[in-house]
C-alpha cells in the first residue's frame, strides 16, 4: 500500500525535476527518495517517470498519477488541519473569480476537494476577463480571483500570490521541419506560420515576442479554441508558443504535438490567486485561499 511518505517524495520530485534537487528540499538523503520512487513503481507496475541525462521528466502513467497524488496530499493536509484547528466547521460564502483559462485547467478539481471538506461554505463563481476580474476585486464585489499573476495591471490596488510557473515553449507537428532542429530560434520560427490562441491575454502575450531582430510570423490562424489551435499545429499548417498548463501531446483526432525549448528566454505563465489590497478577508475565503495554495502544484 502507498504511503503519505511516497506521495511526498514523489510530488517533490515532479516540482525538483531532479533526484538531487527533491531530496534536499524534504532535507532526506538521496538514496531515500530513489528508493521511494523505485518501491512506487514497482508497486504500481509501471515507471512514473523517464530518466534523463537532465533530470527525470514525467511519464503518461507519472502524469495521470500527479493529479491524484496532489488530492492525497491536499486531503491529508486538511484532515490533519481540520482536527487540529476544527476548521471542518467553517461556514460561510466566498465569492470567487476565474479566468477563462484557469477555470478549465485549475479551478474545478481544487473547489471540488475544498467542498468535500468544508461543505458549510457555499463558493460561488464567476467567470470573466482579467480586467473584469481585478475590477470586481477592488470594488468588493469578489473576495478572491484565480488570474494570470504576470499579467496583472500593476498598482491596481491588489494583493496576489503566485503559485505556479508554468514554461512557454514551441509547438510543432512531428514532421514538422523545426521539430529536428537543435538550437531553435525566434527567429527560425518567425519562417513559419503562425497561429494565436486568443485567451487569457494569450493573444497579447504571443505576440509580444517578436521584434526587427527576430522578424514577424504570419499569422495563420487567430482563434479563442485551443483544440483549433492544436490541430492546426498538428497538421503542419502552423507552429504556436504557448503555455505547458494547456499542453497536450494528442489532438482529438489522434495526431501528435511536439513540444521544443526556444533559444531566447521565454517569460512564464504566472498563475496565482488575487485579492484587495484593502479587503479583509473571512476564515472561509482564507481556507479557500489556503487550498489553493496547498493543493496547485508549483511547477
Amino acid at each position: 500500500m502507498l504511503t503519505h511518505r511516497q506521495v511526498r517524495y514523489f510530488l517533490a520530485v515532479v516540482d525538483a525535476g531532479q533526484v538531487s534537487a527533491a531530496a534536499r528540499a524534504l532535507n532526506v538523503s538521496q538514496s531515500a527518495v530513489s528508493l521511494s520512487i523505485k518501491d512506487m513503481e514497482c508497486m504500481l507496475g509501471t515507471d512514473l517517470f523517464e530518466r534523463l541525462p537532465t533530470g527525470l521528466r514525467l511519464t503518461k502513467a507519472g502524469q495521470q498519477f500527479r493529479h491524484h497524488a496532489h488530492d492525497i496530499a491536499a486531503s491529508f493536509e486538511a484532515a490533519v488541519k481540520s482536527v487540529e484547528t476544527g476548521s471542518d466547521q467553517a461556514t460561510g460564502k466566498v465569492r470567487l473569480g476565474m479566468s477563462w483559462t484557469l477555470s478549465s485547467y485549475f479551478a474545478f478539481p481544487v473547489i471540488e476537494h475544498f467542498a468535500r471538506q468544508h461543505p458549510q461554505i457555499e463558493v460561488q463563481l464567476v467567470e470573466e476577463t482579467r480586467e473584469t476580474l481585478e475590477q470586481a476585486l477592488v470594488k468588493g464585489q469578489l473576495d478572491l480571483a484565480l488570474v494570470l499573476t504576470s499579467n496583472l495591471t500593476g498598482g491596481f490596488g491588489l494583493k496576489s500570490k503566485t503559485l505556479h510557473r508554468s514554461h512557454r515553449r514551441l509547438w510543432t507537428s512531428l514532421d514538422h521541419p523545426l521539430t529536428g532542429q537543435k538550437n531553435v530560434s525566434l527567429a527560425d520560427v518567425a519562417q513559419y506560420p503562425y497561429a494565436v490562441l486568443r485567451s487569457d491575454d494569450a493573444e497579447k502575450q504571443g505576440l509580444a515576442y517578436w521584434t526587427d531582430q527576430t522578424g514577424q510570423p504570419e499569422i495563420k490562424l487567430t482563434s479563442t479554441s485551443i483544440e483549433a489551435v492544436r490541430s492546426l499545429v498538428a497538421s503542419g499548417q502552423a507552429v504556436t508558443i504557448l503555455s505547458d498548463v494547456v499542453y497536450r501531446p494528442w489532438t482529438l483526432d489522434g495526431r501528435r504535438v511536439e513540444k521544443i525549448d526556444l533559444v531566447e528566454a521565454i517569460p512564464t505563465m504566472d498563475v496565482g490567486i488575487a485579492w484587495s489590497s484593502q479587503a479583509v478577508l473571512d476564515p472561509a475565503a482564507k481556507l479557500l485561499r489556503e487550498t489553493f495554495d496547498r493543493s496547485i502544484p508549483r511547477s
